[in-house]
This record gives C-alpha cells, sequence and structure tokens, in this order.
C-alpha cells in the first residue's frame, strides 16, 4: 500500500476495557486524536463523536479503518461510529484481520490482539529477542523469543486497578494516585498504600524481565515498555537496554498492515 502525502492511511482504534485511543497514520507518522473512557459502553459512540477534534476525522478520509479491541462489549459501539463516518467499514484484527507473528502458546486465539500487535512492533523496532512490558489496566510483560515467536507472558493487575481493589475492598483504605513514592516506607496510611502499590507493581515487573531473560538466548533482550502508566514504570526498568514508546500497538497495527511501524 502506497501512502499519499497528504492523505492519512489508516484511522485505528485501540479499544481497552478502560479507554480507547484513536488515532491516525499521516506521512508515516501516528497522530493522537482522542482518548474516551470505554465504559458505559452503551454511551460509548456519543463520547467518540464529542471526543474528536471539531470536524475530524471525517474530513480526512483515510484508506482504510483498523480495531484492535480487548473489550467485546464495546466493539459494535467502535463498529458503529467509524461506519457512522461514512469513511469505510471498520477491519477488527483478529476477526478480519491477521497479526502476522507466529506464537508458542496453547491457545493463540485467546491471546489479545493488543499483546500481539505489541510484541509485532517492538520484534520491527528493536529486533529479537524482546521483552514487551504494558502498563494499563492490567500490567503485561511478554516475551518474543530468538526466533521471532511470541513465547507468551504474565498479566498482573496494574497500578489503578490495584488502589482501587485496595480501597474498593477495604474499610479505611484511602484510594491513592499511583506513583513513585519519595520513600519506601510510607508515613501515614495513604502513603503506606502509595508505596505499596508502587512497588508490588514495579517489583513484580522488575523480576519478571529477570527471569524472562534467563530464558535460553534472551540475556540480552532489550525492554520495550508502553502503556497509559509506563512513565511510572519506565524508571526502574533496567536502564540500558529499556526505552519507551507510547504508540507501541499503533506501530504494530502498521507492521500487520505492511507498512513501516
Amino acid at each position: 500500500m502506497q501512502q499519499s502525502a497528504d492523505k492519512p492511511t489508516i484511522l485505528a482504534l485501540d479499544v481497552g476495557n478502560t479507554s480507547v485511543k484513536c488515532a491516525v497514520l499521516v506521512r508515516g507518522r501516528w497522530q493522537r486524536l482522542a482518548r474516551v473512557a470505554t465504559r458505559p459502553v452503551e454511551h460509548l459512540g456519543h463520547r467518540l463523536v464529542e471526543g474528536f477534534p471539531e470536524g475530524k476525522p471525517r474530513s480526512m478520509r483515510p484508506q482504510r479503518c483498523v480495531v484492535s479491541s480487548v473489550c467485546p462489549p464495546a466493539n459494535h459501539a467502535a463498529e458503529a461510529f467509524l461506519l457512522g463516518l461514512g469513511i469505510g467499514e471498520a477491519e477488527f484484527f483478529g476477526r478480519d484481520l491477521p497479526v502476522p507473528i507466529n506464537t508458542k502458546v496453547r491457545e493463540p486465539e485467546k491471546v489479545g490482539t493488543d499483546r500481539l500487535l505489541a510484541a509485532l512492533a517492538a520484534r520491527e523496532l528493536r529486533g529479537a529477542p524482546c521483552i514487551i512490558v504494558s502498563a494499563g489496566t492490567a500490567i503485561t510483560v511478554d516475551l518474543v523469543d530468538p526466533q521471532g515467536c511470541f513465547a507468551g507472558g504474565a498479566i498482573a493487575p496494574g497500578f489503578h486497578l490495584s488502589a482501587r481493589a485496595l480501597h474498593e475492598e477495604t474499610a479505611m483504605l484511602p484510594l491513592v494516585e499511583p506513583a513513585r513514592p519519595v520513600e519506601p516506607a510510607g508515613r501515614d496510611t495513604a502513603e503506606a498504600v502509595q508505596s505499596g502499590v508502587y512497588w508490588s507493581c514495579a517489583g513484580g515487573v522488575v523480576a519478571l524481565v529477570e527471569r524472562f531473560k534467563e530464558s535460553p538466548g534472551c540475556g540480552g533482550a532489550p525492554v520495550v515498555c508502553t502503556g497509559s502508566d509506563a512513565s511510572i514504570l519506565l524508571p526502574v526498568l533496567p536502564g540500558g537496554d529499556s526505552c519507551g514508546e507510547p504508540d507501541l500497538l499503533f506501530k504494530g497495527m502498521a507492521v500487520a498492515l505492511g507498512l513501516p511501524p
């Protein structure tokens, strides 16, 4: 597919459990357009319309619309929104479009397209092997092995989900905003919760990265970090071979469609 110098090639939606991110590929670069809450899904279409800059994306007329979704209840609203723009039918990765990466998992059809697309992009950007850390509602740590295959990974609660669970499932613990604490030992309850949430999540990721690097041929695997909470996680990851890629999933979409990341 050839890209026009002026016309967007792809309008993309990343439908997550917490938010829907929208971006457009123009002149080989991803431009973020909107981010709206996924739930309640019955009003998602309205929020998508309200969330876009005025006049976009109808005026852009991209060549195709693609979607990666890990929240099936939101799929109809996302698809209806794109159809309503009059710019073509939505193509869903995993339903209409394959993610061209071999896997070594028992049930590849059950792996989220977000994880596969991120792995595809990381492999293209950093080579194989590599480790992908995505910090959002959940924290995923995934491995691309030396042969370039998606070799599986680990899934754990993310920073905000952990903080919310502590608050909602206890009588007296406050809801805190996740952040890296100044001191590891909190001097009041809120600081103690903040420290516990941060270091349990971050420490778990660091431990997983270390274990993944013990896999055959993976000792020098670079770490690619993405997701809404990547900025508070990246500072504790191995410094020499870790990098942040905020548009990793969108870059994976481009690679899957035969375009540069």
